[in-house]
């Protein structure tokens, strides 16, 4: 099943994505209404989360910064919140010095590879605890997992959750490429408000999603730590959680 068949029209969002529907080395797909991955799911209409609710979400883990959400609506009554900044603190230094990187690099998927690597490797505390977060949930609940644009941190942490379920690394890859169009239509008066051509060609490279950048992700985590439940038991999480993903994404 492609990106398109999972794509969710949930209004209020640009890039949604039910992870059900994927292959894995097993020969069965994961199972649909149980993961979703987004953008801001603090966007939604009421008729967006009325599609939300109907899908079966009832837990969010949210991956921004603590403070990225404020002054935000609450959500329904029947949704639980986990936050979980993937990234830690926010800080502008940070910040700036990889638009730098993304303004100045010969290929931009390098640039995001070697971002998210960063945090797989520094924090992988906090990685654990997104996917816990999931791990966690009462069986029954539908979890959708976003950030800001639902193409980063989101990123990580669904290729991790896909990489248990044993999907294969090009499926992770292009599940992840498939963001590109929602991200830039999501961003897109943010990008057509670029002051000069300079600050246009580093938000349009910003808003990109290449499939490059997740294959070298996946040979980093193949390579470097085992493969994804290698990483997340080394990271803290437990066989019985590793095997409650398992059964949520593919079933007992």
């Amino acid at each position: 099943m492609g990106a398109v068949d999972r794509a969710l029209a949930w209004d209020g969002c640009f890039n949604v994505r039910d992870l059900g529907g994927l292959e894995t080395a097993a020969g069965t797909p994961t199972r649909r209404g149980v993961i979703v991955r987004a953008d801001n799911v603090r966007r939604l209409t009421p008729a967006g989360w009325d599609s939300a609710l109907a899908h079966g979400i009832r837990r969010v883990v949210d991956l921004r910064f603590e403070d990225e959400g404020s002054g935000e609506g609450a959500t329904p009554d029947s949704i639980e919140v986990v936050g979980i900044s993937l990234f830690g603190r926010h800080d502008p230094e940070i910040a700036r010095a990889f638009d730098e990187r993304v303004r100045n690099g010969t290929d931009i998927a390098v640039e995001f590879a070697v971002g998210y690597i960063h945090t797989l490797e520094n924090g992988s505390e906090r990685v654990a605890a997104a996917v816990a977060a999931v791990a966690d949930a009462p069986a029954s609940d539908g979890i959708v997992v976003h950030c800001a644009a639902g193409k980063d941190r989101t990123g990580i942490v669904t290729s991790l959750l896909l990489g248990v379920a044993g999907v294969a690394d090009d499926l992770v890859a292009a599940d992840y490429a498939a963001s590109g169009p929602g991200v830039e239509a999501l961003l897109r008066d943010w990008i057509d408000a670029a002051e000069d051509d300079d600050e246009l060609a580093l938000r349009k490279r910003l808003v990109q999603a290449p499939e490059a950048t997740m294959v070298a992700v996946l040979a980093w985590l193949r390579d470097s730590a085992g493969g994804a439940s290698a990483y997340l038991r080394h990271a803290g999480l437990t066989d019985g959680q590793l095997e409650q993903l398992q059964a949520r994404l593919v079933g007992a």
